[in-house]
């Protein structure tokens, strides 16, 4: 490793060392890791397979009931399997592989982004398993896909840019990471990376446990959640369950609980002001970092300006300090 590969790779980890660490990549793969990216080297065929095979009568039920009325006669399940002669090491540096994706999408532009982007609907429908020929985008394959997609969806938010930049971003993964299954009790991790550099997002795979030739690759669909009921309803997707006991009553915290949070935050509690009229001929000076106001305020009543002179502000960001703001922010009733 050569001193410009040394300052390269410390730039990295000072970049993305808390993304890395909350995605609890281990520390041995970073190295690898940013090779791999930087290289764009996707190795993963080297190491994995997918095996295709025949489901079993009494295995099949919700989803593959729901493609055997598209797809009559025998229902195949995919999954990812180890093929390297040698298996896969938890101890090697190397045991770390990129997954590309295949589509990335904010939910309101979804339905549009099937019809219009050439070859988006085709790949989704065989990656779902729709049954569809040809280019031309056909309604009930869209609305097929539209329904179906919630089961390969993943999604991740980035942590820094402006307010639509920190709106979450959906993503489906290639052919490779859509096949890795579900287990409680998984054999890998996946989880979704941000490579600030190169402002690309990808998959990152890497094992829990030494892997032998045609050992199964499995994932935890619910990475990261500890809580037995929480768990439970973000597996409904592919694991149906019985929520019927489950109470919806939402029940209110204790103000003691806001108060540890204004400590931990080290917030300062805003003063009590009394809301007034704001004169009708009074054009209010209004600052905001969000677009969607800045784009689409154009009544004449309001004026765009810095936020030391707004009379409102309207901000994605989290205001900690209530006091210093409240001098520039007008209630109306």
């Amino acid at each position: 490793m050569n001193g410009d590969e040394d300052k390269e790779f410390n730039v990295f980890v000072a970049l993305h060392a808390g993304a890395l660490q909350s995605s609890r990549i281990p520390t041995i793969y970073w190295r690898s890791l940013h090779h791999k990216i930087t290289n764009e080297i996707y190795d993963a065929g080297e190491v994995f397979g997918i095996g295709h095979f025949q489901q079993e009568e009494d295995e099949e039920g919700g989803e593959d009931e729901e493609r055997k009325k598209d797809n009559p006669g025998a229902v195949f399940r995919c999954k990812v399997v180890v093929t390297q002669e040698s298996g896969l090491q938890v101890s090697e540096p190397t045991s770390v592989y990129l997954v590309d994706h295949a589509w990335t999408y904010r939910v309101d532009h979804a339905r549009q982004q099937l019809e219009q982007f050439p070859g988006l609907l085709p790949r989704m429908a065989d990656l779902m398993g729709v049954d569809f020929h040809g280019e031309a985008p056909d309604p009930d394959t869209v609305e097929l896909v539209m329904e179906r997609m919630w089961k390969y969806n993943q999604t991740y938010e980035l942590s820094q840019g402006s307010p639509e930049d920190k709106v979450p971003v959906w993503y489906i993964m290639d052919e490779f990471g859509s096949r890795v299954q579900h287990s409680d009790r998984p054999s890998c991790s996946m989880a979704p990376f941000f490579y600030v550099q190169g402002g690309l997002a990808y998959s990152v795979l890497w094992p829990l446990q030494d892997l032998q030739g045609r050992d199964e690759v499995t994932r935890d669909y619910t990475y990261g959640e500890t809580d037995p009921l929480v768990r439970r309803c973000r597996l409904l997707p592919w694991i149906p369950a019985d929520l019927e006991g489950v109470s919806s009553v939402t029940t209110e915290p204790p103000d003691s609980y806001y108060k540890s949070i204004a400590l931990e935050n080290k917030e300062q509690l805003p003063v009590e002001i009394q809301p007034y009229t704001v004169p009708e001929d009074k054009i209010l000076k209004v600052y905001s970092n969000m677009s969607q106001v800045t784009n689409n305020l154009t009544h004449p009543r309001f004026q765009l300006t810095e936020e030391e002179e707004a009379d409102v502000v309207w901000s994605y960001n989290h205001i900690k300090d209530y006091r210093s703001a409240t001098h520039t922010q007008t209630r109306i009733k």
